[in-house]
């Protein structure tokens, strides 16, 4: 870790030049450290509201012997920045979009069966996303039964689905 002071007379456009430039190198190297690599986000947070404000103190180039420094792209539009911005950005989009998906995509409450409830099937097996349907239906594929009843072509029934029974284990049975 180090820290880099280029000290000397600037214009407003040389001094927006020289901080452009040192704010791009810091973004760039000053993560490779452990301790830097918690310090930099103040480093620069510091530059962004001590420098700028300098910089702002500076006076218009005029009656210089060379050219003024071309100050460049704005900090934020330098390859630097994107490459730490970018990152942040999509995991502040990826929280908010995993909260939208995990609304959106159902989980809602369990369907309660009983011995006897006829179901059907929504998903291909061994997925379980059942519904309960009346036992007349046309709809009706399964009917549920307890575990003592249960044959070698029925299926057990996943514990997210509220069997009110006083027996424990449930299955459901081609109609």
């Amino acid at each position: 870790m180090r820290t880099v002071t280029r000290r000397g007379v600037y214009c407003r456009t040389c001094g927006l030049a020289r901080y452009r430039q040192m704010t791009s190198d810091t973004l760039i190297t000053g993560w490779w450290g452990l301790f830097s690599l918690f310090v930099t986000p103040f480093v620069v947070l510091a530059n962004v509201l001590g420098a700028r404000a300098a910089l702002l103190r500076l006076p218009e180039p005029y009656g210089a012997v060379r050219q003024p420094l071309d100050p460049g792209r704005r900090v934020l539009r330098r390859g630097p920045a994107m490459l730490i911005l970018t990152p942040i950005a999509l995991l502040a989009l990826a929280i908010p979009t995993l909260v939208v998906v995990g609304l959106l995509s159902g989980g809602g409450e369990p369907v309660a069966l009983s011995v006897g409830d006829c179901v059907r099937n929504e998903a291909e097996w061994p997925e379980q996303r059942l519904e309960k349907v009346g036992c007349g239906s046309p709809l009706a594929e399964y009917r549920v039964v307890d575990k003592a009843s249960c044959g070698p072509g029925d299926y057990l029934l996943h514990a997210e689905y509220v069997i009110d029974s006083p027996k424990p284990g449930s299955c459901v049975t081609p109609v």
